[in-house]
């Protein structure tokens, strides 16, 4: 059996980093640094470990300055060629335009610039000289999106609809194939993927392998988040003395102080930092120029080139003339902040399609949000925040609206949200403090509903039977289903029960709700809640939101508080909700928030949703427990809380 070493590959850095941005709009996604030595260069390590000599970068967003790296610090054990792509062809299409450099008749690799890697090559060498197929890829167990499904060394799927599931693995970006890969690319230079070409092969009868290794070591540096994890493992397996740990500069830790070899929250410190004695910064990674003001707290933030932090930050931070695209620069004058003295700070997407960047000028902030068109209720969210202050409702002021290019400027009413606000108060005053936020909501019902239909404000579809229905849907596919593995024809009965309940609610007087009144969108600001995160404005029932409010799963109210709130509403509201209702709406309410965390916990990046489901069960046991119509969710409940497996 003969075992190639592939002495060519193509490295991957046409990327624009987009869940980076936008930061990587002033660093492009490769030269950003994993300990002091950007991501492109561990990469071209890697592959100079594996035997390669000759390698071709593709080179897209960023160009000029990733040739530029590469031309300033050549290396003497790699010939680089570069592939330019004026526009942007993905792996598939860049392939295709490397079809010169790709050798014929041996095997070449294929990796991404952008991860962070550490493994020994010979595994897939010896896999792919073995069964000799159109391409072996590494496969990661545990970690990762676990989306490839894998029979007997075989690659079955790339997109399994079971994606999570323990038994899959996720792909890390490095394939080993061969130039017959051509034969199921466009043979023109567009824009082409890998994964459908992958399947449109298995659907032809070719093998690709999926191939794991074992002490290897991968990360996805793709988010936020991840870019600072992934400092935080390296430097745990450089303690441990174990593979991925190569990847730590102990002379880089050093320059932050003599904590950062010990195990406490790691800095990343560039050259020519400044950090505040007084400052207290963990987990950061803090790039060239970066300045931390005294007093200042920087937590789990990637800090940009020449940025001045003057405020508590996390997430990306960085310069607004430099991170900022013309019109949100615009934007950002017009709500009268000097550019050149505008921090911007953002933690990225949102769930709801959105990202919303803090703006900082001195002693003055604002939030400046970018949205997805394609979601309807993005584009009506200035029309309705606007209506809500003309009620004399609580909730941000608009300071700039640009709807041609999808942004808005809101007023930055803080972070103090109710959760936080209401923890370990005693009852009395934890009472007095629902009853302030219960003040808003009455007039939202009231007055509210009145208003919206007489200016006939363009709302989002009120609440009829097929949103229940989509709510049922929802948990059950996300919670009984994928989740928990309940069986089918538990499930079908469980939605049966379901809609019975929601009969209750369709019969019931429309009110304007906020659909969303969890206590993490209720923001306290001079002693007064604000209300944020408005979805779409609807009519529905006024005990949905009330469900919202008080079986909050994050907030895990008893159930006496619960009951005297209910009552301390009716009183002041002319739509008094029933007891009974109350709890009908609870279940309906709970059953969506369950949907949501098994939906969002599915993701690793957002596992720890999960420490909200016991919370949610509970909630939704004392709800049930008013509703005996509901035997099969309620034993299904009762077994999941007893079982506390979550």
């Amino acid at each position: 059996m003969k075992i190639f070493r592939p002495s060519k590959a193509v490295l991957l850095a046409a990327g624009f980093g987009t869940r980076l941005l936008p930061l990587t709009r002033e660093v492009p996604k490769p030269l950003l640094p994993l300990w002091g030595r950007a991501l492109l260069d561990r990469a071209l390590d890697l592959l100079a470990g594996f035997g390669v000599r000759e390698v071709l970068i593709n080179l897209h967003h960023g160009a000029d300055a990733l040739r530029a790296h590469l031309e300033t610090t050549p290396r003497a054990d790699l010939q680089v060629q570069f592939s330019i792509e004026p526009d942007i062809l993905g792996t598939g299409g860049a392939l295709v335009r490397a079809r010169h450099f790709l050798p014929d008749a041996e095997p070449f690799w294929l990796f991404n610039a952008d991860v962070a890697a550490d493994l020994d090559p010979q595994p897939l060498l010896a896999d792919f000289a073995q069964h000799q197929p159109l391409a072996a890829l590494w496969l990661m167990p545990y970690l990762g999106p676990r989306t490839v499904e894998v029979q007997d060394g075989r690659i079955v799927n790339l997109t399994s609809p079971r994606a999570g599931a323990p038994d899959l693995l996720t792909f890390t970006g490095l394939h080993l194939l061969t130039k017959r890969i051509l034969d199921f690319l466009p043979q023109q230079e567009v824009f082409a993927s890998m994964t459908p070409t992958y399947q449109a092969a298995l659907a032809r009868g070719e093998t690709v392998r999926g191939v794991t290794v074992a002490d290897a070591f991968w990360a996805d540096a793709g988010k936020p988040m991840d870019y600072v994890a992934v400092h935080d493992a390296v430097r745990a397996l450089h303690r441990q003395g174990r593979r991925g740990g190569a990847l730590f500069d102990p002379v880089m830790a050093q320059r932050a102080g003599p904590d950062q070899t010990q195990g406490r929250g790691f800095v990343a410190r560039a050259e020519g930092v400044v950090v505040a004695p007084s400052a207290r910064v963990e987990f950061c990674v803090l790039l060239p120029g970066a300045q931390i003001a005294p007093h200042v707290d920087v937590f789990g933030a990637v800090v940009g080139p020449d940025t001045v932090v003057e405020r508590n930050v996390t997430g990306l931070v960085g310069r607004a003339d430099r991170w900022l695209d013309a019109a949100e620069q615009a934007a950002v004058r017009a709500v009268g902040f000097e550019l050149a003295q505008t921090t911007v700070a953002t933690d990225g997407m949102r769930g709801s399609q959105r990202t919303f960047m803090w703006l900082m000028s001195g002693a003055r902030t604002a939030i400046l949000m970018r949205y997805d068109p394609a979601r309807e209720e993005n584009k009506l969210f200035a029309l309705h925040a606007r209506f809500l202050k003309d009620l004399g409702l609580p909730v941000p002021a608009v300071l700039h609206d640009d709807p041609e290019q999808h942004l808005t400027v809101v007023e930055d009413v803080g972070e103090r949200d109710l959760l936080n606000l209401s923890k370990g108060l005693a009852r009395a005053d934890l009472l007095a403090l629902y009853e302030l936020v219960l003040r808003p909501v009455v007039l939202l019902h009231t007055k509210g509903a009145l208003e919206v239909r007489r200016v006939g404000l363009p709302r989002m579809p009120d609440f009829r039977p097929v949103l229940y229905h989509w709510e049922h849907n929802y948990f059950s596919e996300h919670m009984l289903t994928q989740r928990a593995r309940v069986p089918a024809e538990a499930v079908v009965r469980i939605q049966a029960e379901l809609a019975d309940i929601a009969k209750h609610l369709e019969n019931e007087p429309q009110v304007l709700v906020h659909r969303d009144l969890q206590s993490s969108n209720i923001i306290w600001r001079d002693n007064r809640p604000y209300l944020i995160d408005f979805q779409g404005m609807r009519l529905g029932p006024a005990a949905y939101d009330l469900a919202s409010l008080f079986c909050d799963p994050y907030a895990d109210l008893p159930e006496e508080v619960q009951l005297h709130l209910l009552n301390v509403y009716n009183r002041a509201s002319e739509h008094a909700v029933s007891v009974e209702l109350f709890w009908v709406a609870a279940i309906q309410r709970l059953v969506q928030a369950l949907g949501a965390f098994a939906k969002l916990s599915a993701r690793p990046e957002q596992a720890s949703f999960a420490r909200h489901i016991p919370a949610a069960l509970r909630q939704l046991h004392r709800a049930l427990g008013h509703q005996p119509r509901l035997p099969t969710l309620q034993a299904w409940v009762a077994e999941a809380i007893e079982q506390g497996a979550w």
